[in-house]
């Protein structure tokens, strides 16, 4: 079998790439990374998924998000489960971003996730929105996104939050309307497997715009070492208002 080329597994390598009318970026596979926080929050997705071929990956990936006010935007996008190890982060987007849906981020897959072995699905890969901040925190404030290659929805109608812990654990979530406190969704998870990857997926076609709390707590089931984060994100039904 013959082997990738030297000059093709070197384009790969995560580096700095940019196109005028998109702006810059870094992109492609990183070396495997250490165990993450106890509890990671892995991608922040609208529930939306665009038809694709399964014969060839689109030409082109874009996302889109609301910001309710002007903020300082991290993005990252990674696969849910390591697979390949792809990773986009450093985002520079040719129009800064800005308070609306206007925002959105594109770049071409031929470079990178067109090459990637195994082969990679658009949706086995995951977006994190961060805030203000660009590090884990067990307090996260994020911009949910929407993960497309062509055409976005015209209204959100859900989400799926990913996460995977460092330990096996039990696990309780709550989503709030931050105004009022009222409770919108509560799940529980009796055992998550340590490094594996899970989903929360919250429908939210009957929640009123506005910010939302999703707390996620337990505790390790070999130590019983106590588990927290705090997700706060707006929710914006109505991609084009």
């Amino acid at each position: 079998m013959m082997g990738v080329p030297g000059w093709a597994q070197v384009d790969l390598e995560y580096q700095p790439r940019s196109r005028n009318a998109n702006g810059s970026w870094r992109e492609g596979v990183k070396p495997k990374p250490v165990a993450g926080p106890s509890v990671e929050l892995i991608s922040v997705l609208a529930d939306f998924q665009e038809p694709a071929s399964s014969d060839h990956f689109p030409q082109s990936v874009k996302l889109k998000f609301f910001l309710e006010d002007p903020h300082a935007v991290y993005v990252t996008v990674r696969e849910l489960d390591y697979q390949t190890y792809y990773w986009l982060d450093k985002v520079q987007p040719a129009d800064p971003w800005s308070p609306g849906f206007q925002n959105t981020f594109s770049w071409p897959s031929q470079p990178v996730l067109q090459q990637l072995t195994p082969k990679v699905d658009l949706y086995d890969l995951g977006v994190l929105v961060r805030l203000d901040a660009e590090s884990p925190s067990s307090l996260e404030r994020v911009a949910p996104a929407l993960l497309f290659h062509q055409d976005a929805p015209s209204v959100v109608t859900g989400y799926f939050f990913t996460f995977k812990t460092g330990e096996d654990a039990r696990l309780f979530a709550t989503i709030r309307q931050e105004s009022t406190g009222q409770e919108m969704d509560s799940q529980t998870f009796r055992r998550k497997r340590a490094g594996r990857p899970f989903t929360i997926h919250w429908e939210a076609k009957e929640a009123d715009p506005g910010p939302y709390i999703l707390t996620l707590s337990g505790f390790s089931l070999s130590t019983n070492q106590t588990l927290s984060q705090e997700i706060h994100f707006y929710h914006q039904p109505a991609v084009n208002p």
